[in-house]
This record gives C-alpha cells, structure tokens and sequence, in this order.
C-alpha cells in the first residue's frame, strides 16, 4: 500500500478521495483475503462520524465520478469502474458499530474530522476490529489533536506519495474540512527482520562444509 513515514499534514475530503481513487488498483496486486471471505468481501469501505458527513461524502464522491466519467473514453474502463464503485460501501461510525456480522474490504477509509476526541475513545474498539481483522488496509482522518500511535498507526504524509498528480493539488485541498491522516497496513506494519528471513535459517554458508 505505502511505505512508513514519519511526516503528517492536513488534508481535504477531495484529497482523500484522489487519492484512494489512485491506490484501489494497486491492491488488486497484493496480498488477497482469505480465500473463505473473498465471495463476500468489497473492495472500498467509507465511513463517517453522522449524517451531515455522509451527506457531504456522498455529494463529494458523485462530483468525483462526474470528472471521472467525463474523461473516460474506453467502454471497459468504464464497465470495470461501475463495478467498482458497487462494491463500495458508505456508512456512519454508529451504524456501522450495530452490524452483528461485519464484512471484509481490501480498504477501509475512516473521515472522521468532526469527531470529538472523548467520543473517539467510545469507538476505539471499533478501529481495532477493522484494523485486525475486517480491512487489509486501513486509513483514518481525525482532528490533529488526536494521537493514534499507541494504537499502532503511522501518522501519514499524502502530499508525499507519487500516486497523486502534483498538478492537481490546489484544486483537490480547496475546502474548509481538514484533517490529519493515519494508516495502518496489515500486511507491513511490522517489517522483517534479517534473523526472521529464510534464508538465515539453513546457514547456507555451512553447506558441504559440516555435517548436520
């Protein structure tokens, strides 16, 4: 998904979604779901704090598409991206709390700007069911204030990654709404160390050399 960093800064509702725009076809290309929960799981969760939020969200995705579909050319770009977008699901942080038996999704995005930080604390076992086990990936965008280090995400720096088009910049972070972004990858959080790597294990350097 992306490397590591450091670095934050504040990004735009517009800017998420460029970007999630760009990462959804790298991560047909990496490691899938469980093959028992692959037929039911989608592609792209969004979720937000209420009503107002999905509100916007949904305003904000359909301006997306317009510009999307307006450049498409190819039929089949446009077949494979319709289908796409049904497997997306909107939802608020509460409805999605009452679901008994969750979904799967390659991406999880949480817009969660508005959101207090005394509430955030009420739906801190939420986030950790979908980073551990419901979404491979997962992105959250809280208020600046709020830390999510201890709970084993890396502050994210969008502006930094080369799937986004520098040209577009201006136009994608002009709003009001920001927000700082975490992440968490389930298949990276944690890199591998020399000792853990194969090809340390059979002391290749000793072969023909001893007997075992």
């Amino acid at each position: 998904m992306t490397k590591h960093t450091a670095s934050r800064s504040d990004i735009t509702l517009p800017l998420l979604i460029a970007y999630v725009d760009a990462l959804l076809p790298s991560l047909t290309t990496q490691v899938q779901l469980p093959t028992e929960s692959s037929n039911d799981s989608a592609e792209l969760l969004w979720v937000v704090h209420g009503n107002q939020d999905l509100s916007a969200l949904q305003v904000q995705l359909r301006d997306n598409e317009s510009i999307k579909n307006s450049v498409e050319k190819d039929s089949v770009e446009k077949d494979s991206a319709e289908m796409a977008r049904d497997a997306w699901h909107l939802s608020t942080l509460a409805e999605l709390a009452k679901h008994n038996l969750p979904e799967r999704y390659e991406l999880a995005c949480f817009w969660l700007p508005t959101l207090p930080a005394e509430l955030l604390q009420h739906y801190v076992p939420l986030l950790m069911r979908y980073r551990d086990l419901y979404a491979a990936h997962l992105l959250i965008a809280l208020d600046s204030s709020v830390d999510l280090k201890p709970y084993g995400f890396t502050p994210f720096n969008i502006l930094s990654e080369p799937l986004l088009d520098a040209d577009n910049f201006h136009s994608i972070t002009s709003s009001t709404v920001t927000a700082t972004l975490w992440q968490f990858n389930l298949y990276d959080y944690k890199q591998l160390p020399n000792w853990l790597n194969a090809d340390y294990w059979a002391n290749p350097e000793n072969w023909g050399k001893h007997r075992w």
